[in-house]
């Protein structure tokens, strides 16, 4: 069963919102990525790179978009969306994060719990492509007071999808004859693969 989406539960996190920020985080990674492909550089120089030019353009973002502000500049950065969502972004495997400090709340990173289903943090998590056929992807993941997912956002750049997937309604199959074929040479005799030849 799908996640709920975020707006579930915060009427401020709408959808062009959270594309508009994976797009700048996907551009950014792909700009820098296309540059830093030299014999001079490694994962190491490319990810922590991407970090500092993703968290920069953040920074600058919360300063074009009324409804994004920034609660803290530091290291690790925290954006809000609406004044009333903070949220911080990460690279990293959306499904199990491994990076250490995914889970620390700095004091302007936390919302009040108010079940075990409800969102306590926020995180943009940019995963990356395994081949090079492949596209980078970012989630927005709401994560509870057990550190479990508990509504998931996934952005597909081409595709904004302004309605919830998963609960649409699949009609039912319905039958249809076979197909009926025919060779070329059956054609000029106007009968059809598997006619009785005798007639």
């Amino acid at each position: 069963m799908p996640l709920p989406l975020p707006s579930t539960f915060y009427p401020e996190l709408k959808n062009e919102y959270l594309a508009d920020i994976a797009n700048q985080l996907l551009d950014v990674r792909h700009d820098t990525m296309s540059v830093l492909s030299t014999e001079w550089d490694d994962a190491y120089t490319q990810e922590s790179t991407v970090f500092g030019r993703c968290r920069n353009r953040l920074i600058a973002l919360s300063k074009e978009r009324d409804w994004l502000s920034l609660r803290h500049a530091g290291m690790d950065v925290t954006l809000c969306i609406g004044n009333k969502v903070p949220f911080r972004f990460f690279r990293d495997d959306p499904e199990r994060p491994k990076k250490r400090g995914f889970f620390r709340q700095n004091h302007t990173d936390d919302l009040f719990p108010v079940d075990l289903h409800t969102p306590v943090m926020w995180r943009f998590i940019v995963e990356r492509s395994f081949t090079e056929d492949d596209e980078d992807r970012v989630y927005f993941v709401g994560y509870n007071e057990l550190q479990e997912r508990v509504s998931l956002w996934e952005h597909k750049p081409g595709i904004t999808s302004l309605y919830e997937t998963g609960h649409a309604a699949v009609p039912k199959a319905k039958e249809l004859p076979p197909a009926k074929v025919q060779s070329r040479e059956s054609k000029r005799s106007g009968k059809a693969e598997g006619d009785n030849a005798s007639g």
